[in-house]
């Protein structure tokens, strides 16, 4: 046997211990190539960074501006002589303190469910706000007729 043949032997039983032990390891594969067993490539795991997109927070703040709004207008529209027809809130209306919490505690536990909406779906969420936004507007606009006839009634 000539001496290259021995180093090749004991190169090849020295690299299958290593492989052996870094399968242990690291959980290398090993896969049987024509008879040859040879570890496999690790498997690249990429998990991109998402990032929130800059309209999810620029709706937050509407989101304040509408509630804020709502509460004005409600205030406008009561004072004219208007009555609130939301049963849940007809409790806060009289006092603006109230009316504030009541209020600020829908903004937070919205923009709460938001955020735990964006993590499962983000367009969903993003929509979902749009729409509440919306909805808000609506009710102030809405209030601010209300507000508007009741004034020209007196």
């Amino acid at each position: 046997m000539s001496i290259n043949r021995v180093l090749t032997v004991i190169a090849l039983v020295g690299l299958s211990f290593s492989v052996a032990s870094a399968a242990e390891k690291e959980e290398l594969q090993l896969t049987n190539a024509g008879g040859v067993i040879v570890p496999m490539a690790p498997m690249a795991s990429f998990t991109p960074k998402v990032e929130r997109p800059a309209i999810l927070p620029a709706l937050y703040a509407t989101l304040g501006v509408m509630q804020a709004w709502d509460i004005y207008s409600t205030r406008a529209a009561m004072q004219a002589g208007a009555r609130e027809a939301n049963p849940t809130a007809v409790a806060f209306t009289g006092n603006a303190g109230s009316m504030l919490g009541l209020k600020a505690v829908t903004t937070a536990s919205t923009i709460f469910f938001a955020e735990r909406m964006w993590k499962k779906n983000k367009v969903g969420a993003v929509v979902m706000m749009v729409a509440i936004n919306g909805a808000t507007a609506a009710v102030s606009m809405h209030n601010m007729r209300n507000a508007k006839i009741a004034a020209g009634r007196k």
